[in-house]
């Protein structure tokens, strides 16, 4: 079984060559048989991948989110396992993994949204807003940690609710929702833990529907997701599915996993089938330790 690392150049920029070196002295220090692979403007990740479609092998998504978003929907329906490298952004969907994965083979639930999948949260509302503004998500100038901080605060006073319907096992919800986030992990945004007890395990999401606010309250329900006080809030509505669908009368936008998606209609749900994920603890401890 051979590593494959693929490189996203477009969010490590002149630290590719960088990482490059830290992998290979990682990898060969753990003995490993592996590729180093990078995207660029002439080959896609997705292109990348298509070479190893018909092999066995742990393809790593070397970046953030939106990378680990995109190798796994790569690597869907072959007999690759999705493998990570946290070097992004926010690194939320790691997070999770260091809670409750072991070191080696796991199996993880594996969500369907309209004809792409995820692994961690999807979100409508203010969040997928703020978490879309790619020129603020992506600077290089403000630090990391604030980055989600920063476009909320860019968009919190223009921000208007979005009349949403959302439908679960026969019943209906509409209302001008805040905001909406489905989770199969635990953070988003740069550490916001909003599923507090979501796993990646149990084979259901949790739905978290946040009524129509105050700005003021919008503002306490936001800095309190930190701490787990936003399960409280008095607007909230919470359940957790195998499915649903969130539906609106004009096209609304969603942030998947870091990426962004418009429609006028999600539909969600678990796939039967478990996503293999190789979490490889001793080679993230190399590579950061390098």
């Amino acid at each position: 079984m051979k590593h494959i690392f693929i490189l996203n150049s477009f969010s490590l920029k002149k630290r590719t060559l960088e990482i490059e070196n830290r992998i290979s002295k990682a990898a060969k220090k753990l003995k490993l048989e592996f590729i180093i692979e990078t995207n660029s403007e002439n080959i896609s990740t997705e292109e990348i991948i298509k070479k190893y479609a018909n092999s066995q092998n742990v393809i790593y998504a070397v970046g953030g989110d939106g990378q680990v978003n995109r190798v796994l929907n790569a690597i869907v329906n072959t007999k690759n396992k999705l493998g990570l490298i946290p070097l992004g952004t926010g690194n939320d969907f790691y997070k999770t993994c260091e809670e409750m994965l072991t070191q080696g083979d796991n199996k993880v639930d594996l969500v369907k949204i309209n004809d792409k999948y995820f692994i961690n949260i999807a979100c409508f509302g203010i969040d997928a807003v703020v978490g879309n503004n790619t020129e603020i998500i992506h600077s290089k100038i403000i630090p990391k940690n604030q980055r989600y901080n920063i476009s909320l605060l860019y968009h919190f006073f223009t921000y208007k609710p979005r009349k949403m319907t959302v439908i679960c096992n026969d019943k209906k919800i509409t209302k001008n929702f805040s905001t909406i986030v489905v989770c199969n992990g635990r953070y988003y945004g740069g550490g916001y833990k909003v599923g507090q007890k979501s796993s990646i395990l149990d084979d259901k999401l949790d739905v978290y529907l946040f009524d129509s606010m105050s700005k003021l309250n919008m503002a306490k329900l936001i800095l309190g997701m930190k701490k787990g006080q936003h399960e409280n809030s008095k607007k909230l509505i919470k359940f957790s599915t195998k499915k649903l669908e969130i539906i609106s009368e004009n096209k609304i936008e969603s942030n998947v996993d870091g990426e962004k998606m418009i429609a006028k209609t999600f539909k969600i749900e678990i796939m039967p089938k478990k996503q293999s994920l190789y979490f490889n603890k001793e080679l993230i401890r190399e590579i950061y330790e390098n």
